[in-house]
Parts: C-alpha cells; structure tokens; sequence
C-alpha cells in the first residue's frame, strides 16, 4: 500500500473522460421519459393549475362530440401551447445534443428543422396531438382506467396517464415518419441508380 502526499492527487480522481453509469443509459430511454415528463408537467401546471384558478370544465353534454371539444377547447389549446414550448425548446434541444455519428436521435423527433417554422409546426402538431389525447382520456378515464392520482373530475385527465397516452401515441407518429422518410429515401436511391 503506497502512501501519497496530501498536495497529490490520483488521475482517476479528476478523470474529466471517464464512463459514468448515467452515460450508459440508451438515448431512446431519455427522450421518451423527456417526452413523458413534457406531457405530465403540461397537464399538472396548465390544466390543473387552471382550474385552480376557478374555470370550470365539469358542465358538458357527453353524448355530443362537438359540445365536448367546444366546452374543452381551452385544455385542448393550452395543452398543445405548453407541449409545444416545451418540446421545441427542451427536448428538441436535447435530442440534438446527443446526436452523434454512431447514435441517429433525429429518428425520434417528429419535427427535426430549426427556428420558428419549427415552433409553428410544433404547434398544429401538439394541437392534433391534444386533440386526439383529449378524446382517449376522457374514454379512459369514463372507464375508471386512469391512475388514481392528482385525478380532476372537471377536466376528465390526470398528469400520469395523460404522459403515457402521450408517448405511446407519438411514438406511433414517430413511426410512421419514419416509414416515410425510409421510403422517399429508397426511392431516391433508386431513381440516382436508373440514371447513373
């Protein structure tokens, strides 16, 4: 056992390269529990927080569809407002962060361009995202199938179940953007070859 001085200090100490266990963790695990956590923190800070604040959402005729999205129409605008922001300020920026040679993250964003097309298109995307999240809550949630916590009659939607409806359903938006994109690029690669 080798003895050091107290001014001497071991390499692996100040290692600035070296693997943590953080590091080791896929990054389709962190954006979909980023994705997850912009769909719970919409719904836990806009549509409770708002309620909080004395609007009411809890009078609707359940057996009108266009009665229920104009009663819901402001959840359905601030939802898609917040997740908007947030995913093109957070969880875009991340996945661009960890996109590298060997690790394509781009795969997992449905919207990939920058500026405020970007923001505009993640707008009318999260408002059909919570148009269609709106209708499958409030299914689930008039079968009891919701989690039991932080549950709003008046809004008919909870943070946890909500965020979980959200990744499942982008993700299948994500695959099918991703079908497209591996099909037009299949048929470009097939008409550079007819020519070539």
């Amino acid at each position: 056992m080798s003895k050091r001085k107290p001014d001497q200090v071991d390499y692996e100490d100040i290692n600035p390269y070296q693997v943590d266990k953080l590091s080791k963790i896929p990054s389709w695990i962190v954006i979909i529990l980023l994705k997850y956590w912009a769909a719970a923190a919409a719904v836990l800070f806009g549509v409770i927080g708002i309620i909080d604040f004395g609007l009411d959402f809890s009078q609707m005729d359940s057996n009108n569809i266009i009665a229920i999205v104009n009663t819901h129409e402001q959840i359905i605008i601030i939802l898609a407002l917040i997740i908007a922001m947030i995913n093109n300020y957070a969880v875009k920026q991340v996945v661009l962060m960890m996109n590298n040679r060997r690790n394509n993250t781009f795969k997992f964003n449905i919207i990939n361009s920058k500026g405020l097309k970007a923001f505009l298109l993640y707008i009318i995307y999260s408002l059909l995202m919570s148009l269609i999240l709106f209708f499958v809550t409030l299914f689930l949630s008039s079968k009891g199938w919701v989690l039991p916590i932080l549950q709003n009659e008046g809004a008919g939607i909870e943070p946890f179940t909500y965020g979980l409806c959200y990744i499942i359903i982008d993700g299948i938006f994500v695959s099918i953007k991703n079908l497209c994109v591996m099909i037009y690029q299949r048929i470009s690669y097939y008409k550079q070859l007819r020519r070539a």
